[in-house]
Order: C-alpha cells, then structure tokens, then sequence
C-alpha cells in the first residue's frame, strides 16, 4: 500500500477500515447540523474511494458508534457530559442537551415524520450510521457501539471482536480525528495493531491544528498516513514483496 513515506505490505484478510461516529446524531441536517460540515466532506470521500476500495480488496468495514445504555449515562464521567454541553454546531437556534436527552420529533427526507430518539442511546434513528453510508453497509460489516471517545474502552469488546477475526492492521476513518478517531487509534496503537489513518477520511470542527497535531504523530510514530485515494489507487495495485514494507 501506497503511503506519504513510501509502500507499505498489508494482507486485506487480516485488515479493516473502522469508521468512527459518522453518525445521525452528529451528521444530519434533520436536525440542524450545517449542510455544509466538514463530516459531509468525508462522507464522500469514504463513499467514493474508501469503502467501494475495501469491498473490492476483501477488507471488512467496521462501524464504531456511539451507543449507550441507561447504565453509561449514570457512569458518564463529567468531562464527557461537559463536551456534549458545548456542542454548538447546529444551524440557528437549535442546541441539543447531552447524552440521553430527547431530540423530539423530526421529519425525514420522505416526508414522514418520526422520532429522533434519545442522544446516542442504543436502537435510535439519531444513533444510527448516517443514512447515506448506512444504506451502503452490508450484511458481514461489524458494528461496534462505545460509550466513551476510545472505542477500545471498557466494555465494548472491541479488542476481542477484532482479534477473533485475525485482524492485524486498522485503517481509520470518522471524527472528530482530535477526540473519538485520534483516542481510539492510539489505544490501538497501545494495543498492538498496524494503524492507519486517511487523513481525507477524517474531520474535526476543532481549529485546524488539533487535526494536523494527530495527522504529525500518526505519520511520526503511531502509523501511517494515506488519503483515501491511496488506499483506492494501493488496492488496484495489491502487491507484496522485498520492496514494501510490514
């Protein structure tokens, strides 16, 4: 696979792209998010590239959501109630409580209207992937539901659900890249895996330095950095030999 610092070797059979929060909840301009946000942006670009690339090689997609239980929001440390507090990127006057409130009711693209749900609960329209990649997943893709920004936090299983499978390298993709994608990489990255991330396959509504902070360390020594076109144009030239790199 193709990487700004030269090829790297990788076995699709043991690889997966994970696909952090991209989410109604934090998407959607149903409910007010602007139809403009940068998470639209790399929903495009994994749409386009990314996820056609990963079906066409044989590497499984893994879909890492938020999802909690009555039981996480009474375990919810402040900190993480706080963040969800200070999120203001909705269009005009909206503003959304945090972690288990109720959205109320919203109308859908057909005209119907139904229940946006509690914020990022488990089973609701707001929690689920956006509806444009969510259309695209498939049968043998892998959901993951997390309770806190590292989807390798307790509980959630995901180191379990990923090593059954052999799974040896990871390739990320989601946002915000400075909060949920850079923590669940570098508990990745702490844990043993290959990682990579798509540095188009990412966003954040933080200031331009938190992304190029995490895109630095990832290409310095948590990984590799590749664009989604890399990851497309490396699987159409699958490879492996003395010249690329494991």
């Amino acid at each position: 696979m193709t990487i700004r610092t030269g090829p790297v070797a990788i076995d699709p059979t043991k690889t997966a792209l994970v696909v952090i929060d991209l989410q109604n909840y934090f998407l959607s301009p149903l409910i007010d998010r602007p139809p403009d946000a940068v998470g639209l942006k790399v929903v495009d670009k994994l749409l386009q590239h990314a996820i056609p690339a990963c079906r066409k090689a044989g590497i499984p997609v893994v879909w890492m959501n938020w999802g909690l239980t009555e039981q996480d929001i009474e375990e919810m440390p402040p900190t993480i109630v706080q963040g969800f507090s200070l999120d203001d990127n909705f269009d005009g006057q909206r503003r959304i409580e945090g972690p288990g409130s109720n959205i109320g009711s919203i109308k859908l693209e057909n005209g119907t209207v139904s229940e946006g749900g509690r914020v990022l609960m488990l089973d609701q329209w707001n929690t689920a992937t956006y509806t444009p990649l969510e259309e695209k997943q498939q049968s043998q893709d892998i959901l993951i539901y997390k309770n806190r920004l590292s989807g390798f936090w307790g509980g959630t299983a995901s180191e379990e659900i990923l090593k059954s499978r052999g799974i040896k390298s990871l390739i990320f993709a989601g946002a915000n890249v400075d909060q949920c994608v850079g923590g669940t990489l570098q508990d990745a990255v702490y844990r043993g895996w290959d990682c990579f991330l798509l540095s188009d396959g990412c966003a954040t509504t933080s200031p331009a330095f938190a992304q190029q902070c995490i895109e630095f360390n990832t290409e310095l020594g948590w990984g590799f950095l590749l664009s989604c076109e890399d990851l497309e144009n490396s699987v159409e030239n699958l490879q492996t030999g003395p010249d690329a790199r494991t």
